[in-house]
């Protein structure tokens, strides 16, 4: 091999190696989206705990929020994690063998945060609210409509005048869609006063036991700042 030609192959494979160093630490060094998310949610609130890839859990499992995967727009399943908590929460024994492998399933006026798009979803059999298998008063809002985004659940009453406040799960004007698969009532309410939780007494619908909706109405979408439960 002539000099010329031994210097181009050597530039060539520096040049090689240069770009393959560089995407490896490209893939190594991009953020995780989902994490970004779940960090955001801890760095706005009090007393959350990652518990899952997709998870976090308040107060010892009263209440646990589920993200979409990456590349999925729905929440899955409650994972081992979440399922043990919900067992521990509802008084329960907590058998993994025995739970499925999928679960069935006027406002001031206040932006949505600019920074979420709501995917084009189509509806779902499921909406992965937990069932009986962990007690029979499970209740969740979702971030989209057909149960789309994040999960947000509950199982414990909140009878009024002690509402739980959206604000506390970063979760504030988020609500699209609903799902109640116990027997108690949800009422869920909106601020009087834009970004005073005190004011949040506004009743926009009410949740019988037993039911769900799928989509909100553009009145009461992403309206909804607190609930408490008959």
């Amino acid at each position: 091999m002539t000099p010329l030609k031994l210097r181009s192959a050597c530039v060539a494979s520096v040049a090689f190696l240069s770009l393959s160093l560089t995407t490896d630490t490209s893939a190594a060094t991009a953020p995780d989206s989902l994490q970004l998310e779940i960090d955001k949610v801890l760095a706005n609130t009090e007393g959350g705990v990652q518990i899952s890839r997709n998870e976090i859990a308040w107060n010892g499992g009263e209440a646990i929020m589920a993200f979409p995967l990456p590349g999925e727009t729905h929440a899955p399943p409650s994972s081992p994690a979440a399922q043990k908590l919900q067992a521990k929460v509802a008084g329960v024994p907590f058998n993994q063998k025995a739970i499925p492998a999928e679960i069935e399933g006027a406002a001031a006026s206040e932006p949505v945060p600019s920074d979420e798009t709501e995917p084009t979803v189509t509806p779902l059999a499921s909406d992965a609210c937990p069932t009986e298998v962990f007690g029979n008063d499970w209740y969740c809002f979702y971030q989209y409509k057909n149960y789309g985004g994040r999960r947000l659940q509950w199982n414990a009453s909140h009878k009024w005048p002690n509402p739980v406040y959206f604000s506390a799960y970063d979760f504030v004007n988020r609500t699209s869609s609903w799902s109640n698969k116990g027997g108690k009532t949800i009422y869920v309410a909106g601020r009087i006063h834009a970004g005073s939780d005190m004011s949040c007494y506004n009743t926009l619908w009410e949740e019988p036991g037993h039911s769900r909706a799928a989509s909100l109405s553009s009145a009461l979408d992403n309206k909804a700042d607190c609930f408490w439960t008959s």
